[in-house]
């Protein structure tokens, strides 16, 4: 850690000494290149616990998001970690569906050593399309704990409003005093299809990575 700087309150552990601020630096090694990062974090003055901040946990991410500009093609450990995450994977599950060893993921995401350019360009592909990690899960025989949650968040994501036929008619028409009974009877049998038509569309819906809507099954 580097110099103690400025006074940030009393100490929440041990109620009596005060929380001062202070840096550590985090080294990254990313393409060979040295990275590093530094993160501010607070020191109690007289129990020596140390704890980080809100303000400090947020300007941290900011610190630590700047690095992506030293990676290229190679994914970040917090990155790794959120696709795992996402699905409701253990590291040991990540790693049978990626073809690594046990501990690979750990190592992934703490970035003591990074995957190799074609587990780099799976991972990647992984994170921006939900059907290649169905399908590499599907593989390596390893279920998917959060894949219906997954597909849920796709489908609130991806549903739109679907545009009304030119032809439909509304509620309003039927109530017209000028018309015969089979009139209306007619308009609301219209109406009536169109309500059924758009509910069908918007039941087509599904977890798909092409964002389009699915072909919708004839009556």
């Amino acid at each position: 850690m580097t110099e103690l700087t400025r006074d940030l309150g009393l100490c929440p552990v041990c109620r009596k000494g005060h929380l001062v601020a202070t840096q550590r630096i985090r080294e990254f090694k990313p393409n060979g290149e040295r990275v590093e990062v530094p993160l501010q974090t607070s020191i109690c003055d007289v129990c020596g616990e140390t704890t980080t901040k809100a303000s400090q946990h947020k300007e941290n991410l900011r610190a630590l998001a700047a690095r992506k500009a030293h990676y290229g093609n190679l994914l970040m450990g917090e990155e790794i970690l959120a696709l795992r995450k996402r699905y409701g994977l253990t590291q040991q599950q990540a790693s049978r569906i990626f073809g690594k060893g046990k501990i690979a993921f750990s190592r992934y995401e703490s970035e003591a050593s990074y995957p190799d350019e074609s587990t780099t360009l799976l991972l990647t592909m992984a994170l921006e399309k939900p059907n290649v990690m169905k399908s590499l899960a599907d593989k390596a025989g390893v279920d998917l704990p959060l894949w219906t949650e997954r597909c849920e968040d796709e489908q609130r994501v991806k549903l739109r409003p679907i545009q009304m036929p030119y032809h439909s008619v509304t509620r309003k028409q039927t109530m017209r005093p000028d018309l015969s009974i089979e009139q209306h009877v007619g308009i609301t049998q219209q109406l009536e299809g169109v309500i059924k038509y758009t509910s069908r569309l918007e039941a087509t819906v599904a977890c798909n990575d092409s964002g389009e809507l699915l072909g919708v099954v004839a009556s």
